[in-house]
């Protein structure tokens, strides 16, 4: 089963949508895990691009991108929210004094309606405190309720949480996350930076590698509530399998029933896709269409699936964006693998149920 898994994921790298993935697959209580192609392709030498090839191996640690929005930043939330410490409801200027408007609330950053944009203006890398600046007295650009997906959002409950916590994101991430989930390869700003596969090569900052890709997380000095977090596929498991388990890990709860109930339920609908709190609601699939299943993307080509109802969660690592950004073939292929892993699993599952229940008569 899992060579054939390896064969159907492998089809990312032949194609040249990146050039390696680490990958895991949950198939009931059964996981498939792998490690395909390359962790480096390219390096810099005399400031010229140069093939260097570095093998990939399962314990390469990538760049989460903005799967940081649900792995970090909703779990602390609703960690916090459960505790008592906070409401979804409540302003956000209740604890950034200095945030602009006073009728956007926790709930409209965590599901993408602040009104806010999704965006800075620029790319540049900035001092932090220019960057909070930034956040604080940014304009809306659209009414509150309308839905547009936001880094800024993300951003700003990064620096709420930090607020409730008198902490660094950091240092809560690793209390409420981390350490819970024995996650003990995530975490923000990687000591280890030759353990992390790397990202874009650019002239302006060489190769980035076990530091985040984002310029807008690197503002923050690479911890922020949208972006900057770097894992594995061992530690993904734990996470994603702590929801399948509605919210228990290892006979621990560790969020509630009624919260992850929550990551599936549609709050926010618009022409082009349904979101939960940030999840978007559905597999990343051109073919099945599933409310019960939730999935998040990130732009360095990660990407997680998991599916309650068939239970199955699909995890693959990539760092698409080496040596550039312009190679945007994964997220034409990634529906594709997803809906060919589904079918191969259900029809193992098909296979596996006749074998064991046939009775040949004689």
């Amino acid at each position: 089963m899992n060579e054939k898994l390896k064969e159907i994921i492998n089809e990312l790298v032949l194609k040249d949508a990146t050039c390696g993935v680490n990958y895991a697959v949950i198939d009931n209580k059964t996981i498939y895990t792998g490690s395909i192609g390359l962790k480096a392709k390219y390096n810099l030498k005399e400031d010229k691009l140069i093939e260097q090839l570095e093998d990939n191996n399962i314990n390469t640690i990538y760049d989460i991108a903005s799967l940081t929005k649900v792995v970090c930043t909703l779990s602390i939330i609703f960690r916090l929210y459960e505790k008592g410490l906070l409401n979804l409801n409540d302003k956000v200027q209740k604890y950034l004094k200095a945030f602009k408007y006073d009728d956007i609330t926790i709930y409209d950053l965590l599901t993408h309606t602040s009104g806010l944009p999704a965006d800075f203006s620029f790319k540049d890398i900035i001092p932090k405190t220019d960057a909070i600046n930034i956040l604080y007295t940014m304009d809306k650009i659209n009414p509150k309720g309308t839905v547009l997906y936001s880094d800024i959002g993300y951003m700003l409950l990064g620096l709420l949480i930090e607020k409730i916590c008198n902490k660094p994101l950091d240092n809560v991430f690793k209390e409420e996350v981390t350490d819970l989930l024995e996650m003990n390869n995530t975490c923000f700003n990687p000591k280890n930076k030759l353990l992390a596969a790397p990202t874009e090569i650019t002239k302006e900052r060489g190769v980035v590698r076990g530091v985040v890709h984002d310029e807008k997380a690197m503002s923050m000095e690479g911890i922020a509530g949208h972006a900057g977090v770097f894992s594995n596929i061992e530690d993904l498991i734990n996470f994603s399998q702590m929801i399948l388990n509605n919210g228990k890990f290892k006979n621990k709860q560790y969020l509630s029933e009624s919260t992850i109930e929550s990551w599936y339920e549609e709050n926010v609908i618009d022409d082009t896709e349904k979101r939960s709190f940030s999840w978007f609601v559905g597999n990343n699939s051109i073919v099945i269409e599933n409310k019960n299943a939730i999935s998040f993307n990130g732009f360095t080509g990660p990407s997680i699936s998991i599916d309650r109802k068939n239970n199955i969660a699909i995890i693959l690592l990539t760092n698409r964006v080496h040596p550039t950004r312009s190679n945007t073939l994964i997220s034409k292929m990634r529906p594709i693998i997803s809906d060919k892993i589904y079918e191969l699993i259900l029809s193992n599952r098909k296979e596996k149920f006749y074998s064991e229940n046939h009775v040949r008569k004689i």
